[in-house]
């Protein structure tokens, strides 16, 4: 079980006696909290009840209760990896236990958790254990990002939304990257999530104590950017505070620094970093000797590097030295299969926690999701999201196509297509439908979604458009 360095408890001694515990209450399977030396500091409801336990058994060692479930567990202390053994029951049926070593941020350990699981549950019993499960981890997935961003905690690889094929090798061969010391290069579209995955780089890294310095390259005027990346000497030039300044290198030192958008930075600047790069020293602006830093750089840009590197605005050197290992964050419309996460994450998110248990999103709305080009990835389908949000009604509890802006409808229909010289392959009748769904799109837009006012601009009655639209897969609101 690996740790992220932003854990909320400092002991499993204080997991156990919080109210945290009162969602184990609710788990079918059996959990059980245990110190570093194996000695028991909690156990939920379903966890005596499968071993037949009537009498706390906090303060027990495992020895003094299970015999073969002691090695189990000394194992797992012993190698920090996570173990697992079939169990007998109270009723002498059979069992299977996890057992999941807790680490610290600094790799120390905290302690065992033990997951039991009855491996003769029956259907109706594994549906709704697996069905807790679920909702389960979707409310610990939207606290823990309401945490992060309450306390300014950095994500990790587990923190970060997405489920499907894509985003997993994604955060499998980030986790790889991490051990590592090498410079990483993240590209992605803009709104993918580049810093996210940057900060969960740091995390999972040996650097996770160290500090965590982002730098907007984009944004850094050209004159400044030399003085903020590396510093200044105390009355380098005029304006110059008397005492110097640290620049973004040297507050990154023994952790990690990154540089977004670093395709903006100037061809001079540019040098200098590959400088700092291949020596590990900085030069302040004003200063004749140089500084050691121990730093790992990340950086990241949503533009081809490549090709600036052919049309001489980046350096070919410097990109060779960064496109060691390169982490490419995927866009949205290549896991579609994520949106519904992310949208019950964001509602959660914008609504609270309560209030977002009242609301659902129609299939129309998923369906127009799923289709929806994404220019914006992430960062456009939060706000899409909003927008319908603050459009309902206060009676209103799910969320439509009516609520959706109208630029969406607007630019789905204006989303390029796919174009191939020559004949591209199409029946007549595919083209046709291809027309006939944009000019839909584009009525919808138009008449801000309103059916009977979109049907007119189309020449056609109410009746047939909802029929247009359940032929194009645009079903009206269910």
């Amino acid at each position: 079980m690996e740790h992220a360095g932003n854990q909320l408890f400092a002991s499993l001694e204080e997991l156990a006696d919080s109210r945290y515990t009162e969602i184990f209450e609710l788990l079918h399977t059996g959990i059980a909290l245990l110190s570093d030396q194996g000695v028991f500091l909690y156990a939920n409801r379903a966890f005596m009840e499968l071993f037949g336990f009537a009498e706390d058994i906090r303060g027990h060692h495992v020895s003094q209760l299970f015999l073969t479930s002691e090695q189990g567990v000394m194992e797992a202390i012993r190698t920090r990896e996570m173990t697992v053994c079939s169990s007998i029951t109270a009723n002498n049926s059979q069992g299977v236990s996890f057992r999941y070593p807790l680490l610290d941020a600094e790799g120390d350990l905290l302690g065992i958790i033990i997951e039991a699981v009855p491996t003769n549950i029956d259907r109706d019993k594994l549906g709704n254990l697996l069905s807790t499960i679920k909702n389960l981890e979707e409310k610990a997935n939207y606290l823990e990002h309401k945490l992060l961003k309450k306390s300014g905690m950095l994500y990790s690889f587990d923190s970060i939304v997405g489920e499907s094929a894509v985003m997993l090798e994604m955060k499998r061969l980030g986790r790889r990257f991490a051990k590592n010391t090498e410079p990483v290069l993240l590209s992605g579209e803009s709104g993918t999530g580049k810093e996210l995955a940057a900060q969960a780089l740091h995390m999972a890294s040996p650097r996770s104590t160290g500090p965590f310095v982002a730098v907007n390259c984009a944004a850094l005027p050209h004159e400044l950017v030399e003085s903020e990346l590396f510093g200044y000497a105390g009355g380098a030039f005029t304006g110059a505070k008397s005492s110097g300044m640290k620049g973004k290198f040297e507050l990154a030192d023994t952790g990690t620094i990154f540089l977004d958008e670093i395709a903006e930075l100037p061809l001079t600047v540019q040098a200098k970093l590959l400088r700092v790069l291949e020596s590990g020293e900085i030069q302040k602006i004003g200063q004749s000797g140089t500084l050691h830093m121990d730093f790992r750089l990340i950086a990241a840009t949503n533009r081809n590097l490549l090709s600036l590197v052919d049309e001489g605005v980046f350096r070919e050197d410097l990109y060779h030295r960064l496109n060691i290992l390169e982490l490419t964050i995927p866009p949205l419309r290549e896991r579609t299969s994520d949106i519904p996460l992310l949208v019950r994450y964001f509602v959660e998110a914008t609504m609270g926690a309560r209030a977002a248990q009242e609301i659902s999103i129609s299939n129309e709305v998923y369906r127009l999701f799923s289709c929806y080009p994404w220019r914006g990835n992430v960062r456009e389908l939060r706000n899409v999201l909003t927008s319908a949000l603050y459009s309902m009604e206060a009676d209103e509890k799910v969320v439509s196509a009516q609520h959706l802006p109208g630029r969406f409808f607007k630019d789905m229909a204006d989303a390029p297509e796919e174009r191939e010289a020559g004949w591209s392959g199409q029946k007549l009748s595919q083209a046709s439908a291809q027309a006939e769904r944009k000019a839909v799109l584009s009525a919808l837009a138009s008449a801000k979604n309103n059916k009977s006012k979109a049907a007119k601009l189309l020449g056609i009655s109410r009746n047939n458009l909802y029929k247009k639209l359940r032929v194009l897969g645009l079903r009206p609101n269910e």
